[in-house]
């Protein structure tokens, strides 16, 4: 799976950027060419849609990006589906934990703290776009155009306006009550990482990097928490996740397989029937029957 911010770094010929130590702000017109793609980032992303269309699925979930749609993405990984019509013409703000904390901490007297909301599971907050939140967005734009590269202290400047303006918008709280869950955590629980995005075909690094840990720590804290190892917990949970699709579905053998985080199907198959006794193909058709004989 190809990571969304490293892939940003790598070209910027395709995504024109200003940064600030590992902070990123970026414009691009979406190079996506099959209809959908998995990816993956170990930064947090608000992403604003200048124009166009756009369509990210989690956890059986969809969230659709339009004109001036404003969305903010937890750490995680996702599908992103592209539009048969449209491009997507956007804006994206990358940063860790830390700098929403501190702009949080730094101005937590001016915001609506009052009655937030209970935290959602969901990797994906939506965020209303204010006047004020889209003039900051906006105003980004010339500095793409400009020779050289702006002062980092101004850019900084910007970046925290920007995300202060989403903080203070009533209509955010989502956010709000999100960030004020990690205050006092010096990093995001294991388990929320993985149930999160077992069901994507991520390596045990790349759990580990999303999740901000050494691969050796992940490792020692996994065990401690789920008396297995990663391996093996994520055949299992897959294979559950897989199971449920075939009892409450009607998507393909390959299809199950591919959204449980198996991209091999033969070996979905072998591991599946090991673990059940019969193959997928085997517990659709006893499934079938079943809803024959006792329709519902």
């Amino acid at each position: 799976m190809l990571n969304q911010y490293d892939l940003t770094v790598a070209h910027p010929e395709i995504f024109r950027m200003l940064a600030v130590k590992d902070i990123l702000f970026v414009h691009y017109t979406c190079p996506q060419v099959d209809k959908q793609v998995n990816l993956w980032t170990h930064f947090n992303v608000i992403t604003f849609t200048l124009n166009g269309k756009k369509t990210y699925h989690h956890g059986g979930k969809s969230w659709v990006l339009s004109d001036d749609s404003l969305l903010f993405l937890k750490r995680s990984a996702y599908t992103q589906e592209m539009d048969d019509f449209t491009g997507w013409e956007v804006l994206a703000f990358y940063f860790q934990d830390d700098y929403l904390k501190q702009v949080f901490n730094e101005y937590r007297r001016y915001l609506p703290l009052n009655d937030l909301p209970e935290t959602q599971k969901d990797v994906f907050i939506s965020l209303k776009a204010n006047e004020r939140i889209r003039a900051s967005f906006s105003g980004m734009l010339p500095y793409f155009k400009q020779a050289g590269a702006p002062p980092e202290d101004l850019l900084e400047m910007k970046f925290r306006e920007l995300l202060f303006n989403i903080y203070a918008d009533p209509g955010n709280k989502g956010l709000l009550a999100y960030v004020n869950t990690l205050i006092d955590q010096y990093k995001i629980p294991l388990w929320q990482v993985m149930e999160s995005n077992y069901m994507f075909n991520l390596t045990i690094p790349e759990y580990a990097r999303m999740a901000q840990r050494s691969v050796s720590a992940f490792k020692r804290e996994f065990y401690a928490h789920y008396r297995t190892t990663p391996g093996r917990w994520l055949t299992l949970r897959r294979l559950e996740h897989a199971k449920l699709l075939l009892e409450s579905s009607r998507k393909s053998i390959g299809e199950i397989g591919y959204e449980s985080g198996f991209e091999n199907i033969s070996h979905f198959s072998r591991v599946f029937k090991q673990k059940y006794g019969v193959s997928p193909m085997q517990a659709r058709k006893t499934i079938n029957q079943a809803a024959v004989l006792h329709p519902s």
